[in-house]
């Protein structure tokens, strides 16, 4: 049984929360509510929503990494690449399929009956992959619940077993191959070549399935490199980085600086929670909160976007002041967390129900 890493536990969190509060941010231009709000949309060179996404995918590659970095060693059994998928595609589908019909029937009956708001039902293709959200850009699909981000981390969760095994046999070829990639797709559109991809590739380079490749990999690469890294003198230097990038614009695009950043964060945030680690005699505040966010940090993905809009929706064109804003955060944040849980549940007694009902059709 391998150690279990708390850092991992808290920056999940903190990546949740700060990307509700970055979402619950942009609500307030989005639905022209007035007032001195909360801002919590960009620091000095780039938004804190592209930081904290970067963060989340570091976090995806160096979690894998560490838990199916001595397992995944054959095609099929246990342990194994069909058991990977099995096991990722539980932790995300059930959820996202029941949250996704909620809505779907919410809206329906919000558009009177129309049930085809989302275009041609060959879209639904889409949803049923789970990357309505990140196709978006496409066009009008069927897309409800979750974040763009789904989409590419199922992407990339599709790629993790060809990544694993470059990160064991060629690391450094893969690392070159991923950061010329990376290169190339920052800098084509000064590339009289690459002028077809350019006309067929319209996805924001920030959210390209290259750009969060890229992180992925960094993050398969920290949880090779384990809590080694994670030293006294390594923290102190990352929180000055972190420092200086977040608080002066510098002459960097910030497609290089959010990794960048998030590395600093992933760095600073591991030496925090090794030092809580050893100091902390009663963890019972920080598993309510930490410890939640945490364990339901994908439900809180999936809700939180839809329950922002519902509540801001309801002050559209109105006044809030600073203070109310920060309340209002705390209420809707509330609302999402118990989304969250009551989605976490019906999904668990939905799947647990269709399990116990299987397994008693195979006794007979």
């Amino acid at each position: 049984m391998k150690e279990r890493r708390n850092e991992f536990d808290l920056m999940r969190a903190l990546a949740a929360l700060c990307i509700v509060l970055f979402h619950y941010s942009y609500a307030f231009v989005q639905y022209n509510v007035g007032g001195e709000h909360i801002d919590f949309m960009m620091h000095a060179n780039g938004t804190w929503g592209a930081l904290f996404v970067s963060l989340f995918f570091m976090l995806s590659g160096a979690s894998l990494y560490y838990n199916w970095n001595g397992r995944m060693t054959s095609f099929s059994g246990k342990g194994g690449v069909l058991d990977f998928y099995k096991k990722r595609f539980l932790s995300i589908f059930p959820m996202f399929y029941i949250g996704w019909a909620v809505c779907y029937v919410i809206t329906v009956i919000s558009f009177n009956g129309i049930r085809n708001w989302g275009g041609p039902y060959r879209r639904l293709f889409l949803t049923l992959f789970g990357i309505d959200g990140y196709f978006l850009y496409r066009g009008l699909n069927y897309y409800l619940i979750g974040e763009w981000f789904l989409g590419a981390i199922i992407m990339l969760y599709v790629l993790y077993p060809l990544l694993q095994w470059c990160m064991k046999k060629i690391p450094v070829t893969a690392t070159v191959i991923v950061i010329l990639l990376f290169a190339l797709n920052t800098s084509r559109r000064y590339l009289p070549f690459m002028s077809k991809y350019n006309a067929w590739v319209l996805i924001s380079d920030n959210i390209n399935i290259i750009t969060c490749l890229l992180s992925f990999w960094t993050g398969m690469l920290l949880g090779r490199m384990g809590r080694c890294i994670i030293k006294s003198y390594t923290a102190i230097p990352a929180l000055v980085c972190a420092l200086v990038i977040m608080i002066f614009p510098l002459p960097v695009s910030t497609l290089i600086l959010s990794p960048l950043l998030a590395i600093c964060f992933y760095i600073v945030l591991s030496a925090f929670s090794m030092m809580l680690d050893s100091r902390m005699k009663n963890r019972k505040v920080y598993d309510c909160t930490v410890g939640f966010l945490s364990r339901y940090s994908y439900p809180v993905f999936l809700v939180h976007h839809v329950t922002i809009q519902k509540m801001l929706t309801l002050f559209s064109g109105r006044e809030m002041s600073y203070a109310a804003s920060i309340l209002y955060f705390f209420v809707t944040l509330a609302v999402i967390c118990i989304l969250a849980f009551g989605l976490a549940k019906l999904t668990h007694l939905v799947t647990e129900g269709r399990f116990s009902v299987t397994k008693s059709l195979k006794k007979h």
